[in-house]
């Protein structure tokens, strides 16, 4: 509301009736609008929260595939030396029949623990894929606020723009 006359000076008329009737509604817009930079506030929190989260996730995920490589690799190399153990058991026939029902023993023994390993490793890529979905879908709920959040600013903003004219 225009408050001045035409010369250029405040028309007391005209600044009561703005304090009046116009001051009060654009008061009550602007507490209106410090709440819901409040609430915006609150939001980019969350965000930066979920985006810490998704950071040690990752970390996570990193060690968890280590982890495994580590195991897998273990296992492998427990595996081959099993094998080259029953190779040369069976190179010597005579007299190593008691030997050879003891590394078929030692044999089967390693096999569980490569199968255990397995399926230990096979849970915890689950588990990995699952944190990775959630995290996806997290990122998707970001993404989803972060649109409405810019709409609701921009929104903001034209108003904080048809105020300041």
């Amino acid at each position: 509301m225009d408050v001045y006359d035409t010369t250029g000076s405040i028309d007391s008329s005209k600044f009561i009736e703005y304090i009046t009737k116009t001051f009060p509604g654009e008061l009550k817009m602007l507490l209106d609008t410090k709440a819901e930079l409040a609430k915006r506030q609150g939001a980019l929190t969350a965000v930066n929260e979920a985006l810490a989260d998704r950071e040690a996730a990752a970390k996570e995920l990193a060690t968890a595939k280590e982890q495994a490589k580590n195991m897998l690799d273990e296992a492998k190399a427990k595996n081959a030396k099993a094998t080259a153990k029953t190779a040369e058991l069976n190179a010597r026939e005579t007299d190593l029949k008691a030997q050879e029902t003891a590394a078929s023993g030692l044999l089967s023994i390693r096999e569980k623990e490569v199968s255990s390993r397995e399926e230990l490793l096979a849970i915890r890529e689950a588990a990995v894929n699952s944190v990775g979905e959630k995290n996806n879908e997290r990122q998707a709920q970001l993404d989803v606020a972060e649109a409405a959040l810019a709409a609701r600013v921009k929104a903001f903003q034209e108003k904080v723009a048809a105020l300041s004219v």
